[in-house]
């Protein structure tokens, strides 16, 4: 792995505990659906992405703590409305369950999601310093559920492997859902984390509407679901 040399101007360990006390405080506002080891993860991959964020361009702001918990807050959500029963979610992030996430960047959502939960997770970054990032931060937050792959989604064997596929800031979405697609096994579920105001270029199963804090201001966002059709053939009992 080439190394990277890390940005000294901010205190990596202050950043982290700042943005663990942001996520234990917004945990204890929900259902109590992540793993415990989850707010210790997160500190980790806050420190990684304060450390490596501006030389890598991670993602915006990388020494800000509020803006890196507004990006963990956003990227567990699905776990967290997945634990009402009646939502489409519920279960989607069980042990066992096989989950692909698509242009994975600085670990938003897949890093987050897998630190959450006990489903299996692959991360899909075909940028290589990316990449490199993600087996870094996976590492250091002691991850064994993540599967890194530093190529192109359609260089991994998609063909129907998946119980769910996520992606977030993923770009064009027909792209992301004609991928998904392909690598969802029959009644497997695509989440794309949206703007309410962005266009998804086709009709999806359920828009999941929420909103996260974002420098004292309530952003609203989406997740679009879209549920692969199950063959005829598959469906009968």
């Amino acid at each position: 792995m080439k190394h990277i040399s890390p940005d000294a101007a901010v205190d990596p360990s202050q950043v982290a505990k700042s943005v663990r006390s942001s996520i234990e405080a917004f945990l204890h506002t929900v259902p109590r659906v992540v793993e415990a080891e989850f707010p210790e993860r997160i500190e980790k991959l806050a420190a990684c992405v304060t450390l490596w964020g501006s030389k890598m361009n991670l993602t915006s702001h990388p020494e800000d703590p509020e803006e890196i918990a507004f990006h963990v807050i956003d990227s567990v959500m699905p776990v967290v409305l997945g634990s009402d029963k009646s939502s489409i979610l519920y279960g989607e992030f069980s042990p066992g369950r096989e989950i692909l996430d698509l242009g994975s960047g600085a670990g938003f959502p897949g890093l987050v999601l897998a630190a959450a939960s006990a489903a299996h997770f692959t991360l899909v970054e075909s940028r290589r310093k990316r990449a490199s990032f993600l087996q870094v931060a996976r590492a250091e937050m002691g991850l064994k559920n993540v599967t890194i792959e530093g190529k192109r989604a359609e260089d991994i064997g998609l063909a129907e492997r998946y119980d769910l596929v996520t992606a977030r800031a993923f770009g064009d979405a027909a792209d992301f859902f004609a991928l998904a697609a392909r690598a969802l096994k029959p009644g497997g579920l695509a989440i794309l984390y949206a703007n309410p105001s962005q266009r998804l270029c086709l009709e999806v199963h359920q828009l999941i509407e929420y909103s996260v804090t974002r420098r004292g201001e309530r952003i609203q966002r989406v997740l679009a679901v879209c549920r692969k059709a199950v063959d005829s053939h598959r469906g009968r009992n």
